[in-house]
Formats: C-alpha cells, sequence, structure tokens
C-alpha cells in the first residue's frame, strides 16, 4: 500500500508542531521587540539630553533638571525621577556600554522567557534600583541603566535555575560576578543602584516563572506593573 504525500501519516504530529510564522532558528517573529523598543528609549532620551544642553551643563546640574534621582527631589513630590532616572545617561560611552549589556542580558532572557516577561524583570530591576538608591544613598545624584540591566541578569539567573538550563544560569552567574568585581571600587558607580536592581530582578524572575517555564498570569502581572508606574506619575502630579 502506498501514500501520497498528503496522506502519509505523522506520528509526531510535525505539522501541528510548526510555529506559523518564524525566524531562521524557530524563534517567533517579534520576540526582540520589546527590547528594540528599549534601547530606542534610551538612545532617543540621551539625544534629547544633548539637544537640551551641551555636555557642561548635563554634568553641573542638566542630569538634575533632566530627571535624575536624587533624594531631596524625591521628597519634594517628584516621584517620576524613580523612572526617569533609569534612561538617562552622563555621558555616550555610559550610555554605550549599558545598551551592549541590554542587548546581550535582554536578548538571552527574551528568548529563555519571552519579551513580557524581559520587560516586568527590566521593570522590577529599575524600581528596585531606584528605592534602594533612596534607601542607601539618597544624597547621591544616580542616573543610567545600569540597576535595570542588573535587573535583568538577577533575572536570567532565576529563569535558568528555574527552567534548568545551566548554560543560562551558568552565564548569568558569571556575567554578575565580572560586572560587580569590576565596578566594586570603580568611584561613581551606584553599588546600591547594582544591588537593588539585581535583588528585585532576581525576586520578579523567580516569581514569574515556574518548573514549566509558563507565567500563571502574564496580565496580572503586567497590570500591575502598569497601576505602579501610574501611582507613581500621579502622585508625582498631584504633590
Amino acid at each position: 500500500m502506498s501514500y501520497t504525500p498528503s496522506s502519509r501519516p505523522d506520528p509526531f504530529n510535525t505539522a501541528a508542531r510548526q510555529p506559523r510564522s518564524t525566524r531562521d532558528g524557530g524563534e517567533p517573529l517579534g520576540t526582540f521587540t520589546a527590547l528594540a523598543v528599549l534601547v530606542a528609549i534610551n538612545v532617543i532620551v540621551f539625544l534629547i539630553e544633548l539637544a537640551s544642553a551641551p555636555f557642561s551643563d548635563m554634568m553641573n546640574g542638566g542630569l538634575v533638571e533632566h530627571g535624575g534621582l536624587w533624594g531631596y527631589e524625591v521628597d519634594q513630590g517628584q516621584w517620576w525621577r524613580i523612572i526617569t532616572s533609569g534612561f538617562l545617561h552622563a555621558n555616550g560611552a555610559h550610555l554605550f556600554g549599558n545598551l551592549i549589556a541590554l542587548l546581550i542580558l535582554g536578548g538571552v532572557l527574551s528568548v529563555a522567557a519571552g519579551q513580557l516577561r524581559m520587560l516586568l524583570v527590566y521593570a522590577a530591576g529599575l524600581l528596585g534600583s531606584s528605592f534602594s538608591v533612596l534607601v542607601f544613598d539618597p544624597n547621591t545624584l544616580t542616573v543610567g541603566a545600569s540597576g535595570a540591566i542588573f535587573g535583568l541578569a538577577g533575572g536570567a539567573l532565576l529563569v535558568g535555575w528555574r527552567q534548568r538550563r545551566w548554560l543560562l544560569l551558568v552565564f548569568a552567574a558569571l556575567w554578575i560576578a565580572y560586572a560587580l568585581s569590576s565596578t566594586l571600587f570603580v568611584p561613581g558607580i551606584s553599588q546600591a543602584g547594582h544591588f537593588g536592581g539585581l535583588v528585585a530582578g532576581a525576586f520578579a524572575g523567580a516569581l514569574l516563572v515556574d518548573d514549566g517555564a509558563r507565567l500563571r498570569s502574564e496580565r496580572a502581572a503586567a497590570g500591575m506593573v502598569a497601576v505602579l508606574l501610574v501611582i507613581l506619575f500621579a502622585g508625582a502630579l498631584v504633590v
């Protein structure tokens, strides 16, 4: 008995398992859309910084005016600085270094856990970093995406552990060890921001990904972050 290609049995049901729209290698299209948006926001904000003030002005108070994190201003009701500070950078080298780390860690986590989870971990790292600075180093002006990026590293560490992806686990652990050791004694680096982002990102990674790599309630988690951001902005406008 012979079978035509259309009638041949498929015991593994491979046709049903083929994604409808994929990149080469099997990753769905749009996997890195959120990452591209984050990169674009950081670049656009930096261009706005350059266009609105010379570099010397940025270093002499311009970063405060643009939304840098400073405890005194937050005490005056400017809560939006908790968020805006994470998208400001002191100079081009600062931005470039953070973008490289963001592309690597954000890309890895987007593939391993999905871009929504990556965004939630990034948001957790940013908020955790800012709150840590306000608690432990409120009198120092702080800017940069590194706190959120440390959050991605912490999230990748926990995702690797929960999903038993040992290569991801080892990569995240080595990145964290290198990043902390190489900046620990460097002046002008916010250690409070780095550690706060790392802890918050790890906590988010542990909550968002279970052993089956499924998010229990993506809409609820995204909604919680959205509500928190709205509350922060609303509080800043009202006070």
